[in-house]
């Protein structure tokens, strides 16, 4: 029914305690997954397997295909496989992310549509299903006819819809552009599948436009994301007066740069494509394991390393680099990890803490 490096692959990251930085790790000792699954405890049956992705009802885009968004396998945590419904042929366009507040106002979710609608003629245009500005975004990126260039990302499974309210919405970008998601279906939903989620938005993107971020809020901490990875981080200014600005305002503030309309973007971001920008980064190929191993060897033992050197105390990530032999890139992937899994806290002023217990 599944190919079986498809069901080998799906079994391994599926297995109790493996996660993404575990599958590479073991890919890089035993090459296969099929030769990974005999070293691990528990493997995930291959029964449910099969199951499970015959319930997704979708294609799966292994990381080492030529159709996986290779800007992904920047990050030491790239997930090994996507689940894809519609158009995976749209994931090969250069691609611009629009994010913002869920409780977007009516002019917020207005500027989303119209800049939507109006890039989509020469971009992707990538989004995450939330309410509000994302909801705004997939609606403008839909009503361009010729070119429905829009991806919606997910932070669940195909089965569990998130908001509920915007299942039609789904259904129609699943049909006539396309959706993504890592998570396979009957996995329980928490709070770090959306972290994961912007994380995924934060890479695929050449630039990324914040419309209404307001100061402590899931929009900001994605274009933090996005600044880290090195992504264009472009902002809608908007009236000082509104909280929901609050996060918007202060990325300008600190250097992000300011965009009112579609040609302000066009100008920003410039006329080289993101498939060039991705050549000159350093990517994670399954079949290129020697490459994949020089350079992300250090996330093995990283979390444990730098976790030992963390008090209550803030401490910048420089001089924890500057004390380390984690290069900054490798940090940035395990600071990540740590604050999903409510290890650490992560302060604006780019300094990281123990969590008091």
């Amino acid at each position: 029914m599944f190919d079986d490096v498809v069901l080998d692959w799906f079994c391994l990251i599926s297995s109790n305690g493996i996660g993404p930085k575990t599958f590479w790790a073991l890919m890089r000792n035993y090459k296969t997954a099929k030769e990974s699954l005999k070293h691990i405890s528990t493997p995930f049956p291959r029964s449910e397997a099969q199951k499970i992705l015959k319930s997704m009802n979708c294609d799966i885009i292994l990381a080492n295909e030529k159709a996986f968004p290779q800007s992904l396998r920047r990050s030491c945590f790239c997930p090994p496989m996507l689940f894809c419904r519609g158009n995976k042929s749209i994931l090969s366009k250069r691609r611009i992310a629009i994010i913002g507040a869920r409780n977007a106002s009516i002019s917020g979710r207005s500027i989303a549509r119209t800049m939507a609608s109006k890039l989509s003629n020469e971009f992707a245009v990538i989004s995450g299903l939330a309410k509000g500005i994302d909801t705004a975004t997939h609606l403008g990126s839909l009503e361009c006819l010729e070119n429905r260039s829009a991806i919606a990302i997910l932070p669940f499974g195909f089965d569990s819809i998130y908001p509920k309210e915007n299942t039609a919405l789904f259904e129609k970008l699943a049909t006539k552009a396309v959706v993504l998601t890592e998570v396979p279906n009957g996995r329980h939903n928490d709070q770090g599948m959306f972290h994961a989620r912007n994380r995924i938005i934060a890479l695929m993107a050449e630039a990324i436009i914040v419309i209404e971020a307001a100061a402590k809020s899931g929009t900001l901490s994605t274009a933090k994301l996005a600044l880290d990875f090195g992504c264009e981080v472009l902002v809608i200014p908007g009236s000082p007066a509104d909280p929901r600005n609050f996060g918007s305002n202060m990325l300008i503030k600190n250097g992000a740069t300011l965009v009112q309309n579609h040609a302000d973007v066009v100008e920003a971001i410039g006329n080289c494509s993101v498939q060039a920008t991705c050549k000159e980064q350093t990517t994670i190929q399954v079949d290129m394991q020697e490459q994949f191993s020089r350079d992300h060897s250090q996330c093995r033992d990283g979390p444990d390393k730098i976790l030992s050197m963390l008090s209550d105390i803030p401490i910048s990530l420089d001089e924890i680099a500057l004390h380390t032999d984690v290069c900054m890139r490798d940090l940035l992937c395990i600071v990540s990890e740590l604050e999903i899994s409510g290890k650490i806290v992560k302060y604006p002023t780019n300094e990281i803490a123990l969590v008091r217990t």
